[in-house]
């Protein structure tokens, strides 16, 4: 005989109902999250295009987990505090297991792949509840398992699941309340409550209290998860009206609901203590800037009414996302099976689904598709009763006894087969856009590593240019590379300078540090790497770089080489660039440091210099080019030979690419005459 069809959104009698599965299902669901969690690691990010540098909460949401401040209003409060202490749990651990410095874009997003997993446990779980029936006391695993894998592979949670994002926290956070929801309902029929008898704290009411905890802490979270509380609210008085004459219930629940404001504090006493991460915008006390902060003003100010097809991401807005991501036969299938629940189940998803209705009316400049995501998988648990339903009319053979206490006939299959074809489908259109590991597009860090992993002095500041700045202070504050150094605005390097201590700025942006600053301050410019320039006071002592050979030639008109250094490797760089991909290119390069010195009794021209790379007594080429750099003086052509004074040493760096076979050096001093070039010297020097 086929198997008897479960009422769907209900459960067994009373006397049969708990909360215990098979051990198969458990298995399952075990496996389920194995699977999920190996897909995301294979896919998690590990890198930040340019845009992702610049400017969105995914880069915001970084620096607020690692230095526990504050997020994107209204803060996030607990979600950023259980962000901190994951990162910095995960990096010790790491450390002691001898990587001190790894990639920290990989732990930031993997807090978002707990929260991912946490989803879909308690999705798997919320469809072997509802699928439980008289013939299959312990639920309905095959069907809840494909169901669920379906969904661990729609795009939109699978990309936030790999990425630095909370809309994850907001799936699981939806998803407990329905799942509390579903317990609770249980345990009414399991105990009939009085006003009196059983006033007290029991089961039933422990579980309206975490409800209310949990509904409170959307206020604390994000607040469009608030979305469900009226239809739950609903749900339960329909369920139990005389909730409402437990006065000593009901202050509990309020209370329970108050609680997660608490944890605001944290978002004000951070916010006093580090008034430079308040953002733009003039406040003349904490507490004003804080209520400003909390109220989301500037999200107030970027709401727009309507749907907006084509709004942005991936070129496509609502509706198109959605039919996209589940197709438009599920996503049909889905909101129909949704009717097939009981009134009071049917009442909670439907509220919940018109209220984010409304999300995609006011949206965000169409940037409805993260706050909406919890409501894919409440459409997803409409195709349990559709599947049920047909497996009860496809069930006309001699049904097969499978373990975990469910019968199948071979036709009830079907709907398990076109789910898993769905699942496969989705894996495959989701994978490409979806995949954050190693993109060829990651390349805000590059140019900022190359930077940083070249010789600094200790304790000084940083002046970049805007991209090379954002990058610079990502990896010193969040990767934790060289975290002696800091990098600084143009206001904050002057007082650096008037302090005493030395800003380094890069070479394309030292002119424009030197027309901010105050133009009472003396300085010294040094070439003291590469790509940077040292601004440091006259006088002050800034510490240079050593000379591996000293010697005194005289080039000419007064200009004397006093010493040069070449350097093809750094172990301590190479030490700490482990991890980072893009600054592997310092080991194809040669970097020079010339030394130069100005007799006292002359006032030399403005020669050039060209430092070229020779070996066995002839030039290095590359793809037919010289290699070769060429300055129209020292440090740049910041500070020309006739500007030194004399019997001063004036630190000059250069990078040449591809030199590592490199076994000497031409080091030309020249001027432009007319049509042609005058040379005042040609050096050849031995590489040490």
């Amino acid at each position: 005989m086929p198997p008897r069809a479960a009422t769907a959104g209900t459960s067994p009698s009373p006397a049969k109902s708990n909360h215990s599965y098979s051990p198969l299902a458990t298995y399952m669901g075990w496996l389920l999250l194995a699977l999920a969690a190996a897909l995301y690691y294979a896919t998690l990010d590990t890198g930040l295009t340019p845009s992702e540098l610049k400017v969105g909460d995914l880069i915001t949401h970084q620096y607020a987990q690692v230095q526990a401040r504050p997020s994107n209003a209204p803060g996030y409060p607990l979600y950023t505090m259980g962000g901190w202490l994951w990162f910095h749990g995960a990096r010790s651990i790491l450390a002691l297991l001898g990587n001190p410095l790894p990639n920290p874009m990989p732990i930031l997003s993997s807090y978002s792949t707990v929260w991912a997993l946490l989803s879909l446990w308690l999705f798997y779980r919320i469809l072997l509840h509802l699928s439980r029936s008289a013939d299959s006391p312990h639920g309905n695993w095959p069907l809840a398992w494909t169901i669920s894998a379906f969904y661990a592979v729609t795009f939109s949670f699978w990309y936030y699941a790999t990425t630095t994002e909370q809309y994850c926290s907001a799936v699981a956070h939806t998803l407990a309340l329905v799942y509390l929801y579903l317990l609770w309902e249980d345990a009414t029929k399991r105990m009939k409550m009085t006003t009196r008898r059983n006033s007290g704290v029991n089961g039933v009411t422990r579980l309206l209290l975490v409800m209310a905890f949990l509904c409170g802490l959307a206020l604390a979270h994000l607040v469009t998860v608030a979305v469900i509380v009226p239809p739950l609210l609903l749900a339960i008085l329909w369920r139990q009206p005389r909730l409402l004459h437990r006065p000593r219930l009901m202050l509990g629940a309020v209370l329970s609901a108050g609680a997660p404001l608490i944890s605001y504090l944290y978002i004000y006493l951070r916010g006093a203590a580090h008034p430079e991460w308040r953002g733009q915008g003039d406040w003349a006390t904490t507490q004003e800037w804080f209520w400003s902060f909390v109220s989301t003003a500037q999200g107030r100010e970027e709401l727009s009414w309507g749907l907006q097809p084509g709004a942005p991401f991936s070129g496509n807005g609502f509706p198109q996302l959605i039919l996209q991501e589940l197709s438009l036969p599920i996503l049909l299938l889905g909101l129909a099976g949704i009717a097939l629940f009981h009134r009071r189940m049917r009442l909670l998803m439907w509220g919940t689904l018109i209220f984010y209705l409304g999300l995609c009316w006011v949206d965000r400049f169409g940037n409805w598709f993260q706050v909406i995501m919890p409501a894919y998988p409440l459409v997803l648990l409409g195709l349990l009763p559709l599947a049920q339903h047909v497996q009860k009319r496809l069930a006309q053979m001699t049904p097969l006894p499978l373990p975990g206490g469910v019968r199948f006939s071979l036709q009830t299959f079907v709907p398990i087969l076109v789910l898993l074809g769905a699942t496969a489908w989705n894996l495959a259109v989701s994978w490409s856009v979806a995949d954050h590991r190693g993109r060829p597009e990651d390349t805000a860090l590059a140019r900022p590593a190359l930077l940083l992993f070249q010789r600094l002095p200790a304790d000084i500041g940083l002046f970049g240019e805007y991209s090379d700045a954002l990058g610079l202070d990502y990896l010193v504050s969040i990767w934790g590379i060289r975290s002696d150094l800091t990098v600084l605005s143009s206001r904050e390097a002057g007082h650096y300078l008037a302090a005493g201590r030395g800003v380094a700025a890069t070479w394309q942006a030292a002119p424009l540090l030197l027309g901010e600053l105050p133009g009472d301050l003396r300085l010294e410019l040094q070439g003291i790497a590469p790509d940077w320039v040292l601004l440091a006071s006259e006088g002050s002592g800034a510490r240079l770089p050593e000379t591996k050979t000293n010697f005194m030639r005289a080039v000419g008109d007064g200009i004397l080489l006093t010493g040069y250094r070449t350097d093809k490797s750094d172990a301590p760089i190479a030490q700490l660039a482990r991890g980072c991909d893009s600054c592997l290119a310092l080991e194809e390069s040669l970097d020079v440091t010339l030394f130069w010195q100005v007799e006292g009794e002359f006032t030399p021209g403005d020669w050039a210099i060209s430092v070229r790379a020779s070996a066995g007594g002839r030039p290095l080429t590359q793809d037919g080019e010289l290699i070769l750099q060429d300055r129209s003086g020292p440090v740049h052509g910041l500070r020309p030979f006739s500007a030194i004074i004399p019997g001063q040493i004036v630190v000059d760096s250069y990078r040449l690419p591809a030199a590592r076979s490199a076994d000497s050096l031409q080091v030309i001093v020249y001027r432009r005459e007319g049509d042609g070039f005058e040379n005042l010297a040609e050096l050849n020097l031995p590489l040490q």
